[in-house]
């Protein structure tokens, strides 16, 4: 799994928690906003809400005395329009905080604490460390003995360590230009390297964009 997270308002920022390569768990808060006045509108929406609904519930008394006009008594609307409002400024707030979807590293952050950032502005990047899919070009002719679950295996130029990976799609159509076709895999991680991961050893061998070669074998 891999995320770019953006900003869904516009606002200034007040703490990024994690840096380049830290590694953080599901729930954690990354990155916060200063919403002093978010906040102030949600308390004042929920007093208005709660004030509606304490006029709501005198008008019901009075109209079972009926002492109270059909008119006064219909201005239970003003009751859900209060309380949409306070829902309204409440997921409004509940933007003031962006919590991982899950556990993994940050890949590279874009803003820091005190920038004021736009809508839609990108903030982090985050990926998961447990698991990693190998995207190769391979000859149209590999599809002869290529198929779904078959074994491949990944020498990387960076470090030189070798990993199987498990073939999981072949692209529906194959480049007219240079005779090739995409396919994707999912990279095999040793037990020692996937424990290290997990427990957020400081050197993680394998990361995102590091280039290899690929080779297989044919049918037997």
């Amino acid at each position: 799994a891999q995320a770019l997270l953006s900003s869904e308002m516009p606002g200034e920022v007040s703490s990024v928690a994690f840096r380049d390569g830290e590694r953080f768990k599901a729930g954690d808060v990354l990155v916060e906003y200063d919403c002093a006045l978010p906040k102030a509108r949600l308390l004042r929406a929920e007093a208005a809400a709660s004030a509606a609904e304490g006029r709501w519930r005198s008008a019901r008394e009075l109209r079972k005395l009926n002492s109270i006009s059909t008119a006064d008594y219909e201005a239970r609307a003003n009751v859900g329009i209060a309380a949409a409002e306070a829902k309204a400024e409440r997921i409004q707030v509940g933007r003031c905080s962006i919590k991982a979807p899950f556990s993994g590293m940050v890949g590279e952050t874009y803003v820091r604490p005190h920038e004021y950032v736009g809508e839609g502005q990108k903030l982090l990047t985050i990926y998961e460390v447990s698991a990693f899919e190998v995207e190769a070009i391979l000859p149209a002719a590999a599809l002869k003995v290529l198929r779904i679950g078959s074994r491949l295996t990944l020498t990387l130029d960076d470090t030189g360590a070798v990993y199987p990976v498990t073939v999981s799609r072949i692209a529906g159509s194959v480049d007219p230009v240079s005779q090739s076709v995409k396919v994707t895999g999912e990279l095999q991680l040793p037990k020692r390297e996937k424990a290290a991961g997990d427990a957020g050893a400081a050197a993680l061998p394998l990361l995102p964009g590091m280039s290899g070669r690929v080779a297989w074998s044919p049918a037997p």
